[in-house]
């Protein structure tokens, strides 16, 4: 009889090890959950799961991020890899600044340079609009000469007025676009100054 109890505990305890582990989940709302399988409709609410040995220990705990956490998340993974690559970036801009230059003076002629090419343009377009306002103000004044007369304007000259018009606003707007490619390349190479200066610790002349 003896062996007969110790055998039935056994056999017990062997049931109890082999049992599946009791699932444990706690929803967005801090509601605890137990079974032997959790339903989809709470799995997909919630924040942690677990498992429950027989022995009650609590194992293989899994912690799951909200949809504003895992944004959040993202978000400041994408911001430290663009600060990476704007560190990655300014160094390479600077070991390229040095190699480019011995002196600031150096800075100030590249610069020149490159306000020749932009002040060249600025010139070609100026002789244009000179050009086209010219041949405008002979149009007009033909076209006054018709009005005056109280004639009919031709319908040419009315056209050709108004392609003359045309074309001197569109060299205005590109005389205006090299003035502003001016200022920044003068922008560009004063802040190349001042960033050499700096890598040089003041040394830079």
């Amino acid at each position: 009889m003896k062996t007969l109890i110790i055998l039935i505990a056994a056999a017990l305890g062997i049931s109890a090890a082999q049992a599946a582990p009791l699932k444990k989940c706690v929803d967005d709302k801090g509601r605890v959950y137990y079974g032997d399988s959790i339903p989809p409709e709470v799995e997909a609410k919630c924040r942690s799961s677990s498992e429950i040995s027989s022995r009650g220990l609590e194992k293989k705990k899994t912690t799951y991020l909200t949809d504003e956490e895992r944004q959040a998340q993202a978000d400041e993974a994408a911001k430290k890899k663009e600060e990476e690559q704007k560190a990655i970036d300014q160094k390479r801009r600077d070991q390229a600044l040095l190699l480019s230059y011995s002196n600031e003076s150096e800075i100030d002629l590249a610069r020149d340079r490159n306000l020749v090419a932009t002040q060249a343009q600025i010139d070609g377009t100026q002789l244009r609009i000179k050009s086209v306002q010219g041949r405008l103000d002979g149009l007009r004044r033909q076209n006054d000469g018709y009005v005056k007369s109280k004639k009919p304007v031709p319908a040419d000259l009315k056209a050709e007025i108004a392609t003359a018009e045309a074309e001197i606003t569109k060299l205005q707007d590109s005389m205006a676009k090299h003035r502003q490619e001016q200022e920044a390349i003068k922008a560009r190479f004063e802040e190349d100054k001042k960033r050499y200066r700096k890598l040089r610790g003041g040394n830079s002349q």
